[in-house]
């Protein structure tokens, strides 16, 4: 259990927009996230309105798209950072526990990493040494660790070396476990991300490659026959009103199906790949815009060699 664990979702969110460095109230950065989503969300619609491209889709996509880049943001640039730092731990680690094993004192060790190019942990370090300086002990200087970085790998390494040094067990040899510990966890990380590489391939080109070619193909071959049968048949007035909702009906729900399909591939990529399905907000706007994409470059091309279109 960490502090974060006792954190309101604002207060959490709060927290990741320090760490990407966004000094913006919360509630005016997700006030101001749904303005300019509602913004280019009306943009499109009217945009494809006035272009007569027919599609009131665009702009709920794009409405959607705006404000989960916006609003995910400062989450996926926090949990970067925070990446960073686990991925850096076990070397800090193991230089502070070589220092030790010189004879050198707890702060020495410290600013030792603190002066070493560790990315974020390198500033993080430096706050320690910061709460050092102002009088405080050893162990509540640590304690900043595991308060300003939600990683519970990192709370529990401070737990462990807090418990350690009350103890007055050997620190360097601890560290030097820990150490292998969390580079060990840092490879099986790695791992799993390398050996599912053939599924997230399969996924992607399955889902929002193909799929959206096809049916891109099958809505305009659907929409040819349909005019050739009614051109075929002299069909007119209400019962060839009733085909083309049917068929606009049918087009729609692809469409829908391809939104569902690009956020369900988004989703099993963050699970397999990172193991969160938070991670997912970052594919989840790319995945959408690539497999509309395909959807209307395929409408486009096939259009074009049959002389025809939707509309």
């Amino acid at each position: 259990m960490t502090v974060f664990d006792h954190m309101t979702p604002l207060e959490k969110y709060n927290y990741y927009m320090q760490q990407a460095n966004l000094d913006v109230p919360v509630l005016l950065w997700i006030a101001g996230s749904f303005i300019a989503a509602l913004a280019v969300g009306l943009l499109l619609f009217f945009g494809s309105v006035v272009l007569k491209v027919n599609e009131p889709l665009l702009g709920v996509l794009g409405f959607a798209i705006v404000l989960d880049v916006m609003v995910g943001y400062p989450y996926l640039k926090g949990r970067s950072r925070i990446e960073a730092i686990e991925a850096n731990l076990a070397d800090a680690l193991k230089q502070i526990s070589d220092t030790l094993k010189t004879g050198s004192t707890y702060e020495y060790a410290l600013r030792e990493v603190a002066a070493a190019q560790y990315g974020p942990l390198t500033d993080e370090m430096k706050k320690v040494l910061r709460k050092l300086e102002e009088g405080e002990n050893f162990e509540n200087a640590l304690l900043t660790l595991s308060h300003n970085i939600d990683s519970r790998l990192v709370s529990r390494v401070v737990t462990i070396i807090i418990d350690t040094v009350r103890a007055g067990a050997a620190l360097a040899d601890i560290l030097d476990d820990i150490s292998q510990d969390v580079r060990e966890m840092n490879r099986i990380a790695s791992e799993r991300k390398t050996k599912t590489v053939l599924q997230v391939i399969f996924m992607l080109t399955a889902g929002v490659l193909v799929a959206p070619f096809i049916f891109g193909m099958v809505s305009v071959i659907i929409d040819f026959l349909i005019n050739a049968s009614a051109k075929a048949q002299n069909i007119t007035g209400a019962p060839l009103d009733q085909i083309l909702n049917a068929r606009d009906l049918v087009i729609f729900a692809v469409k829908g199906y391809i939104i569902s399909i690009g956020i369900c591939v988004s989703l099993m990529m963050g699970i397999m790949r990172d193991g969160k399905v938070a991670k997912s907000l970052l594919y989840i706007p790319l995945l959408l815009l690539v497999a509309y994409a395909v959807f209307f470059v395929s409408q486009f091309a096939i259009g074009m060699l049959i002389g025809t279109g939707l509309g």
